[in-house]
């Protein structure tokens, strides 16, 4: 597909995995199995969240759809938070979002949620 093509493909995609519009998404609400992708991981829930609203100024197009999940997370004694996103019909449709983030130095990998 062409990239603007593919755009409209994503964000067809991303309306109909998320139609309420709702910005936010509660990791609990998210059933096992569901493809996300994850942006990043962040010291705290508001630096989670500030790297979204980055990610939204340089690949606007690409996120509006998409829920934001902010989910908390510990590792070695150490509390992070994720910054995923949801909306994705299938692990294809996380992979070619994913491959548009990555062309231009962004982080992104497709993701299940478990």
């Amino acid at each position: 597909l062409q990239p603007q093509a593919q755009a409209q493909v994503i964000n067809a995609v991303a309306v109909a995995s998320n139609p309420t519009g709702e910005l936010d998404v509660d990791p609990a609400t998210i059933p096992a199995g569901t493809r996300l992708v994850q942006l990043g991981a962040f010291p705290s829930a508001d630096e989670a969240r500030a790297a979204w609203d980055g990610l939204a100024g340089q690949f606007g197009e690409f996120l509006d759809g998409k829920g934001r999940v902010v989910q908390e997370a510990s590792a070695g004694g150490t509390t992070f938070y994720r910054l995923r996103a949801a909306g994705f019909e299938d692990l294809s449709d996380a992979r070619r979002f994913c491959a548009v983030l990555v062309a231009d130095n962004a982080n992104c990998i497709p993701v299940i949620r478990r």
